[in-house]
């Protein structure tokens, strides 16, 4: 996403623009972004100083770290950037934009914050309910 700083008026500018994945070099392995990232911009420009607000939302496919389910997720952030002017006549946005989506990714995504996770012993999913093998579990805790 580039801003042509000739094209910045008094007011601002607001610029709306669908990126896909691809042109933002986002790996499915760091984030896997399902839908285009759309960008909501407004962009103001102060002496030797452009400003841009950001938000920024698109649709991740995760694996629950605890349930191994696949869920959605709905990414939302709302991020400003400072650029300094040294005679560039255009802004490119893109680096800052996965660089706010990598920074805001989880160590560990979960399906819902009490997801019990799956039983060690048996790999039954805790959150349909309680497994059979309490006894098994312990044996084999003891050996």
């Amino acid at each position: 996403m580039k801003i042509c700083v000739k094209e910045i008026m008094q007011d601002g500018l607001d610029i709306e623009k669908d990126i896909s994945p691809e042109e933002l070099c986002l790996d499915s392995e760091e984030a896997n972004i399902v839908s285009n990232v759309k960008v909501k911009a407004h962009v103001e420009k102060e002496k030797d100083v452009v400003i841009v607000s950001c938000d920024i939302r698109a649709n991740e496919e995760c694996i629950c770290s605890r349930c191994l389910k696949d869920f959605n997720l709905s990414f939302k952030k709302r991020e400003d950037f400072v650029y300094t002017l040294t005679g560039e006549h255009t802004i490119e946005l893109n680096g800052d934009i996965k660089d706010t989506i990598m920074l805001d990714q989880p160590i560990r995504q979960l399906c819902r914050v009490d997801c019990k996770g799956i039983c060690t012993c048996c790999g039954k999913d805790l959150n349909d309910g309680p497994c059979n093998c309490k006894g098994e579990r312990e044996k084999i805790c003891r050996d």
